[in-house]
């Protein structure tokens, strides 16, 4: 009788959970959800030594309506040699060329830390450097972005530009 008893208000109790989950309190706005979908990363390892690492998303998907006259990255790479030098080169590192189907950026611009855009992309880190990097306009559907170094290795990732 008495563990009949405590069945039933174990199951009284239970009853009164709420039919809601915790991921219901961690809605994303759809420019967010855009940006976690284009989210790409890519490493440069030598020797199981970490030299690069390169995260980027196509802002073109994320917000069609604003970047439109070419093709537009929101970029965050770290470079392991950055952190041995007094002045942080990032981008600018002459070890490391960017580009995107063999074209050259046409704009790189570094992010500060209170930038909109980078305050609203999912990427944070404190040893990366951000920045918003056009190229010209791609007639191909395929974007090869890469990031490479002649003495260790490269960095390949690839986008789909949606259909015209």
């Amino acid at each position: 009788m008495r563990s009949i008893l405590i069945l039933i208000m174990t199951l009284f109790f239970i009853s009164g959970c709420s039919r809601t989950s915790a991921f219901d309190f961690f809605k994303m706005d759809s420019n967010y959800e855009r940006a976690v979908d284009n989210l790409q990363t890519g490493t440069i390892v030598n020797s199981f030594e970490t030299k690069a690492i390169l995260s980027t998303i196509y802002l073109n998907r994320v917000y069609p309506e604003k970047y439109n006259d070419g093709e537009y990255f929101f970029v965050s790479i770290y470079l392991r040699e950055d952190i041995r030098l007094y002045f942080k080169s990032g981008m600018n590192n002459k070890k490391y060329k960017f580009t995107l189907n063999g074209d050259q950026p046409i704009e790189g611009k570094e992010l500060e830390t209170d930038d909109e855009l980078r305050i609203t992309m999912p990427i944070t880190n404190e040893w990366n450097r951000y920045y918003l990097v056009k190229f010209p306009k791609q007639q191909m559907n395929k974007l090869d972005l890469i990031l490479e170094n002649d003495e260790f290795d490269s960095v390949h990732l690839v986008y789909q530009k949606d259909e015209q």
